[in-house]
Order: structure tokens, then sequence, then C-alpha cells
């Protein structure tokens, strides 16, 4: 991943209207890390002509360049000549998965895909992966509004990687706004605790859906999950119950429910969500989905940018 993120910065175009894209599958035993960059011509020149020959080079002739790389030091303005391609190619152990296609006179998008063995010391089968243009058609219809989105468990040990991740975005897309920055990341940890806590547990794997777009006037977050069977109609009569509270009625059950929580082993349960609802003052949009396997809880809320 580091090796991918490096090659977008080396490569990369600075462009403000660029739609880049890093995403990481995890499909049965294989891990597909995909990449999507806009580069000029001379990125172009050089990634077009490197990954051609190392996708023609076997093994042992990888672990050679490589060497002979390292030993002549032989640099280039955006690099190590290639050494960061030649070393993801020797990590994963299959031809690394490319597409080009021309924008402009001399500009390129570039996709990029790894596949590489879940299994450590486990090579992963020609037939196992999956083909870089399937990863390219579900980029290509992501909303451009969407930052950031995650499909996964949701139990306590995942979501602190997640929230550092939502954090770190979060102060970049507020422009140093602190309060924003504070509603945008805090609306995201209670949502995301909302399913760690609420979120149908199978084999302690819950799995969730977590999404952060960027609207007109602020921010949108929203989730999905399936709930626990027995808190359907809870979950509903107090979303409902919440949506009709008045700013002043927020305050006063926000206060409220502190107090009651103060002795309980878990002084935060139930005042997440009427925190959300009290700074953001917007709505909490969800829908209840009942499937065969079970019932799917849908939520949204939108986060105004403060001026």
């Amino acid at each position: 991943m580091i090796e991918v993120f490096q090659n977008i910065v080396r490569h990369g175009e600075d462009i403000e209207e660029s739609k880049d894209c890093f995403g990481v599958r995890c499909i049965a035993d294989g891990l597909h890390i995909y990449s999507s960059n806009q580069i000029n011509q001379q990125a172009f020149t050089f990634l077009n002509s490197k990954l051609k020959e190392i996708n023609k080079l076997s093994s042992a002739e990888l672990k050679m360049l490589y060497m002979e790389i390292l030993e002549s030091r032989e640099l280039s303005e955006k690099g190590g000549a290639g050494l960061g391609l030649i070393d993801m190619a020797r990590k994963s152990g299959n031809s690394i998965q490319h597409d080009f296609k021309q924008l402009a006179k001399s500009a390129y998008q570039f996709n990029y895909q790894l596949d590489i063995s879940a299994e450590k010391g486990v090579p992963l089968k020609q037939e196992q992966n999956i083909d870089i243009h399937e990863n390219i058609n579900i980029y290509s219809s992501i909303d451009d509004n969407i930052l950031f989105y995650f499909k996964g468990d949701f139990s306590k040990d995942n979501i602190h990687s997640l929230l550092s991740i939502l954090k770190a975005n979060t102060q970049n897309d507020v422009k140093g706004n602190q309060l924003n920055s504070f509603n945008i990341f805090h609306t995201g940890v209670e949502l995301i605790q909302n399913i760690s806590r609420h979120g149908r547990s199978v084999n302690d794997f819950i799995e969730g859906v977590f999404s952060l777009s960027q609207e007109k006037s602020g921010y949108y977050i929203s989730t999905g999950n399936y709930l626990n069977e027995g808190e359907i109609s809870n979950t509903e009569e107090y979303l409902l119950q919440l949506n009709n509270y008045s700013v002043d009625e927020l305050k006063q059950v926000y206060l409220q429910t502190l107090k009651k929580n103060a002795l309980s082993d878990d002084p935060g349960a139930g005042v997440g969500l009427i925190d959300v609802r009290r700074y953001n003052q917007s709505v909490i949009d969800y829908e209840i989905h009942k499937y065969s396997d079970g019932c799917y809880l849908s939520m949204g809320v939108f986060i105004p940018i403060v001026n």
C-alpha cells in the first residue's frame, strides 16, 4: 500500500479537478490493491515502458534487476528508476495489472492494480485474480462527491483504524475550521460506534458500510448494517422520537440521558445520536428494509458547514 501511494506521489499530477482513487478489496484468498490517478506524458512514457519490462521478467530476473539498480544507485527525477514497481512485482508474485486512458494530448488516467495472496508465503494463483477492468468499472460508477467508502468489519478492534483515516481526511477537507472538523469527525464517530454497538455480529464479524460524501453546503455521512433480532422496533421508535425533538428538547434529553448513564458501565450509551442531532440540527435519515436474511438499517446525516 505504501509503494502504491508513493507511486501516486511520484508520478501523479496535482490537478484540482482530477478524479483520483485508492482502494483495497479482499475477496476469498486475495487482496487487490487498486489506484487511479492522472499523469502527464513524461510519466506515461516511463510507466508504460517500465511496466512492460517488469511484467516480462521472472521472479529471479526481477530480483537480479532490483539488486542491479540498488548497487548502481541509478536514480530518476521521480525516484529510484522504477525500484518501487519492481519491488511490488516481486512481493505480488503476479504481473502488475495496468491500464492507460488518454484524456487529452498529454494527459492520461493511470489505473494500476496489485494482486496479493491473503496468506503469507502462499502465491495467489492467476485464476484468483480480479481483472483490473472490474475495479475500473466500480471506480467509474462511484459518485464524484464520495470522499471515503468502507465496507467490512465494524468490530471494536477494526473501528480504531477506520476512525484514524476519517480524522486525517476530515481535517484536510474543512480548510482548518475547527468547528466543522469537529462536527464531521464526531458525527462519523457516533454513526460508526452505532454499528459496532448494535450491528448484528456473526462469528465476531459485524458487517457494515460507511460513506462520507461532500455536497455544496456541507457533508453527508451514511451507514448501513444488519440489526440484531429484537432491536428492530426499538430502533425505529427511537429514531422517530429523536427526529421529533425540538432544539430545546434535545438539550434537555441530552442532559437527562447523561444523568441516567452516570453510573452505568457505558456512560455514552444513548447519548451519541442525540448529540449528532444537537450540533448538526439535521434530522437523521433512516430506512429499515426487511430481507430474507434479516433487517437492514440505512442511516444518514447531513452536516452543514458553519461559516
